[in-house]
This record gives C-alpha cells, sequence and structure tokens, in this order.
C-alpha cells in the first residue's frame, strides 16, 4: 500500500470513528456519509474496507482496545486479577450500551467470527485467576464469560427479560454482570476435567 493509499484509509477510518464517537447510528450511517466526513470518493470506503460493517467492526475494535488500555492501566498490576476482570467487562459493557447501534453492529460481527478478539481480551486475566488450569479449559471459560456479552448487548430486551434485569440502567447491568461472573468463575474454579 503507497502512503497515500495509507493515508486514505486512515482518513476513512478516522472519520468513521467522530461520526460513531458523536453518535452515529450505525443503521442508519451510509458508505456515502462516512465519505463525505473523510472527503474521499464514496468508493474507497469499500475498496478500503470491503464492507460498512467491517469498517464499523474495526472502529469497536479500536475503541474497546483504547478503553481497555486504559481500564487496565488504572486497576494497576497488584490489583487481584478477579477484581480487574470484573472491571474490564463493567467499562467494556458500558461502552457497548453508550455506542449501543455501532456496537451491536460490531458484536454480530465478532459472533459471526467465533469471538476470538474478545476472548482473548480475556485469556490473560484468566490464566492469572486460574494458573493451573490447561489452556483449553481457560479457552472454554473465556467463550462462557464472552458468549452472554455479546448477546447481552445485541438482544438486551430478550436477555433482559429472561434474567429479570435492565441492561440499559447502568446499576441493573453491572449487578448482573458480576452475578454472572461470579457464577462462571465459581464454575471454573470447581469443575475438574472428567475421564470418558
Amino acid at each position: 500500500m503507497t502512503p497515500d493509499e495509507t493515508g486514505t484509509k486512515e482518513k476513512i477510518f478516522q472519520a468513521t470513528l467522530e461520526l460513531v464517537t458523536r453518535g452515529a447510528d450505525a443503521q442508519r450511517l451510509t458508505t456515502r456519509q462516512i465519505a463525505a466526513e473523510a472527503e474521499v470518493n464514496p468508493a474507497l470506503v469499500n475498496y478500503y474496507y470491503q464492507s460498512k460493517e467491517n469498517l464499523l467492526g474495526q472502529v469497536v475494535g479500536a475503541m474497546m482496545g483504547e478503553i481497555i488500555g486504559r481500564e487496565l492501566q488504572n486497576t494497576g498490576k497488584d490489583t487481584d486479577p478477579r477484581i480487574k476482570l470484573k472491571a474490564l467487562l463493567f467499562v467494556t459493557a458500558d461502552a457497548a450500551f453508550k455506542h449501543y447501534h455501532v456496537c451491536r453492529t460490531a458484536l454480530s460481527i465478532e459472533l459471526k467470527r467465533g469471538c476470538v478478539n474478545s476472548c482473548e481480551m480475556v485469556l490473560p486475566l484468566l490464566k492469572e485467576i486460574f494458573p493451573e488450569a490447561p489452556d483449553s479449559k481457560l479457552d472454554i471459560l473465556a467463550l462462557q464469560l464472552m458468549l452472554p456479552f455479546h448477546h447481552l448487548v445485541i438482544d438486551p430486551e430478550i436477555y433482559g427479560n429472561y434474567l429479570k434485569a435492565d441492561f440499559f440502567d447502568p446499576l441493573q447491568r453491572k449487578n448482573k454482570i458480576n452475578e454472572m461472573i461470579d457464577c462462571i468463575l465459581e464454575d471454573g474454579k470447581n469443575s475438574r476435567p472428567r475421564e470418558v
């Protein structure tokens, strides 16, 4: 990629990030709006990112990466890994509901890709919590943590009815997420590999 192409791709990315930060609705946001914000030809959005959804997925990934980095810095090295994990999931859930329509689209893509990025986000903390656990068990625990969180953002009303919580209410969301994490981590601590 030439420097001009890299610059154009970055302009598109930054313009989309700016639109999302200002509260753009992912379902109503068009490639023409993104191109106008970036001051580029609309065809270049699809040329560099293949689709608006891919672009939004990358933008949300960058936003979440920044939020996660700040949170891990704020909690410090000596903080209990369970507290760090909870803080990380609380702050990402808050960001997901703050930018609900965009994150909903991005998380749908993440689910289609197997939740790999999300699981990689929590695996280092799970390794601290369960230092003796084999990687295969940690992979399963990461999925058990991340799959419900993605579904809560994608369909908060359905899961809210089932779990009796309004996930748009920050306090109810935090309490229910706390309960879910405790259940999964307790199960992870107690489960032993079974012989077949």
